[in-house]
């Protein structure tokens, strides 16, 4: 058996090893990135074995999202120092990295937990005790603009997201007492979104535990104030008390369906 066939790779076996395709390995050889230890007479190109480490450090800078030019002047400079210095920060970046996908992962968890809980509404109007919850609020909600306060509404959202306190729970709506008795239906007074808790923001308040009527409304949210009307009525005939806020949650929107008749909102209003 020759030298070549006991210590090297053909271009096709290196490539089969690494996984990728024979013209990456053409390619990295025209731009100087990845050379073959050996090319013989005939053209024929052969990999040694320790370089199949040289390549995974290659591709992998190259798959964390180093561009080639880079990852060439490092490999053409590379000594312990150095190595060690770009593989720290590409850990860092590695990191942060992970933290993007753990918040889609829980993004896209809350989405179909909210979903999930549409599926099991029931007509009645019922009580729930309820954990204590952290939300963001809106400044005030200007009333004089109806049906909604378009612009606070937006100022709320750029908050949340450019905080990165969105966690995946559309933006809900507030009622106080005075709202609630208010002549008004369209009479709100924050806009809220469920977060996470977080000691280093100081805008972040607490939904509190307690006991709350809780009913499902479908329907587009101008047509919520009819279901208040029935809440209120289940409050008074039930001989409670409104303690605390009424928090307008939503379940179903836009993004699981597209006939705005058919949303789903939770409604819950702290009682004792």
């Amino acid at each position: 058996m020759s030298e070549i066939n006991k210590k090297y790779f053909s271009t096709g076996e290196f490539a089969k090893l690494c996984n990728i395709n024979k013209k990456t390995l053409f390619h990295y050889d025209e731009i100087g990135l990845f050379k073959p230890e050996k090319v013989l007479e005939n053209g024929y190109r052969y990999y040694s074995t320790y370089q199949l480490e040289v390549f995974n450090v290659i591709y992998t800078l190259k798959d964390i999202g180093m561009p080639l030019k880079e990852i060439k002047n490092f490999m053409d400079k590379r000594n312990p120092d150095n190595i060690v210095e770009i593989f720290e920060y590409e850990t860092s970046e590695i990191q942060k990295e992970i933290e993007k996908l753990k918040r889609k992962q829980e993004i896209i968890s809350n989405k179909i937990k909210i979903i999930k809980e549409s599926k099991n509404i029931s007509q009645d109007i019922f009580l729930q005790h309820q954990e204590e919850e952290y939300i963001i609020l809106s400044n005030n909600i200007d009333k004089t603009k109806e049906p909604y306060d378009t612009y606070t509404y937006m100022n709320h959202l750029d908050y949340c997201y450019n905080n990165n306190l969105y966690i995946g729970y559309p933006a809900g709506s507030i009622k106080t007492l005075d709202d609630l008795n208010s002549t008004n239906p369209y009479d709100y007074s924050y806009y809220y979104t469920k977060v996470n808790k977080n000691p280093n923001n100081k805008n972040i308040t607490i939904k509190p535990e307690g006991d709350y009527v809780v009913g499902y409304f479908k329907g587009y949210f101008s047509q919520a104030h009819i279901f208040y009307e029935k809440l209120m009525s289940y409050i008074n005939k039930n001989n409670l008390t409104v303690v605390g806020y009424a928090y307008e949650d939503v379940l179903i929107d836009e993004v699981a369906i597209k006939n705005i008749n058919e949303y789903v909102l939770k409604i819950s209003i702290q009682i004792k």
